[in-house]
C-alpha cells in the first residue's frame, strides 16, 4: 500500500520534504562580522544569497577562532572573499 502511494505521488509529480536526521543548530552572526560585512555591500550580498551551508561555513570558520587577531585576520580575509563572491572553500573547487 505505502509503494502504491508513493508510486502515485511520484506520478503526480509531488515531491514530499524528509526531515532531517540530525539537523544543525544555528549559528548566530558575531557583531563584529556583522559590522564588516556592512561596511561592504557586495560582501553583504554575496553572503545573503550563499545557501545556508556555504554561509555556515563562514560562520564556523569565523567563531572557531581562539585569538581576537585570529579572528580579526579571518573577518578581514572573509569579507575580501565574500566582496570577490567567492565561498569560503573556493581554493579546492573544480574550475
Amino acid at each position: 500500500a505505502l509503494v502504491k502511494k508513493a508510486a502515485a505521488l511520484n506520478l503526480a509529480g509531488e515531491n514530499v520534504a524528509r526531515p532531517l536526521k540530525h539537523p544543525k543548530a544555528p549559528i548566530p552572526m558575531p557583531a563584529d562580522f556583522r559590522a564588516a560585512l556592512s561596511g561592504t555591500g557586495a560582501a553583504k550580498a554575496a553572503f545573503d544569497g550563499f545557501a545556508p551551508g556555504r554561509q555556515r561555513d563562514y560562520l564556523e570558520w569565523i567563531t572557531e577562532a581562539k585569538s581576537a587577531a585570529t579572528r580579526a585576520k579571518r573577518i578581514a580575509t572573509a569579507v575580501e572573499w565574500l566582496a570577490e563572491g567567492k565561498p569560503r572553500n573556493w581554493k579546492y573547487q573544480r574550475k
